[in-house]
């Protein structure tokens, strides 16, 4: 073998040598106490209580940053009723960040003795006693489950479309509404605030029937409210259906 052959076949190996240790040095160093976790910050809380959501989430004061399970955390962290999404960022070289979209009070639903707070999505929240305390539309004319869970979701049918039509209005028209029948899916009762009742039916035909809404009750108050108009029945794709007081 040529002395040039053994000098390559040396340097090789030299070189594997060398990339040996600084792998083995860099595999020490991350694994080291100057990642380990020191800081957990939680941010986007306005509802939840930041201590709550960092038990949840588990993380423990001194694991090093590249040990945590962050599909885990997450998991945890979802478990809470007001959380509905988590997004887990590390901060080298001690801090991990939690940014918390929160699920944010919708409507309320009426039970039979108790108000349950839900959002859009029909994922109940929270269990209140006094209305005052969320200025929020009602929701009636539904079973609520003897045994509910915080965070869980609600599937009545009613319920759901009663959501979709809350969630399609405009703010103004919003806070107009003081509360839901959704009884049936196909025939909701608005009840607005005015104290004017109106026969809503099914979403078929939304737009107009909100059209129909904004003129009676918005643009002609005077004429139409509650001294003078009993019910508005939208019901039927003819016009509307006016009984009024005598």
């Amino acid at each position: 073998m040529s002395k040039l052959k053994k000098q390559r076949q040396s340097l090789i190996g030299f070189s594997f040598f060398l990339l040996f240790c600084l792998f083995l040095s860099g595999y020490f160093f991350l694994n080291s106490a100057f990642f380990n976790l020191r800081e957990i910050e939680v941010r986007g809380c306005q509802l939840a209580d930041e201590q709550a959501i960092e038990k949840l989430s588990g993380l423990t004061k001194g694991t090093n940053l590249f040990k945590i399970n962050k599909r885990e955390i997450i998991a945890g962290v979802e478990l809470h009723p007001l959380i509905k999404t988590v997004h887990l960022t590390r901060r080298i070289p001690h801090t991990v960040i939690l940014e918390i979209e929160e699920r944010l009070p919708f409507a309320i639903l009426v039970g039979e003795g108790e108000y349950l707070v839900v959002d859009v999505e029909g994922v109940c929240l929270k269990q209140v006693e006094d209305l005052q305390e969320f200025n929020l539309p009602l929701i009636s004319g539904l079973t609520v489950p003897a045994e509910l869970t915080l965070g869980e979701e609600l599937t009545e049918a009613g319920l759901g479309v009663a959501l979709e039509l809350l969630n399609s209005l405009e703010e103004g028209f919003l806070a107009e509404i003081a509360e839901i029948d959704a009884s049936t899916p196909y025939n909701l009762t608005l009840k607005m605030l005015q104290g004017v009742v109106i026969n809503f039916g099914s979403l078929e035909g939304i737009e107009r029937k909100l059209q129909i809404i904004r003129e009676l009750l918005f643009e002609n108050e005077e004429l139409i409210n509650r001294q003078t108009v009993e019910y508005i029945d939208l019901r039927y794709q003819s016009l509307p259906v006016i009984k009024r007081k005598n």
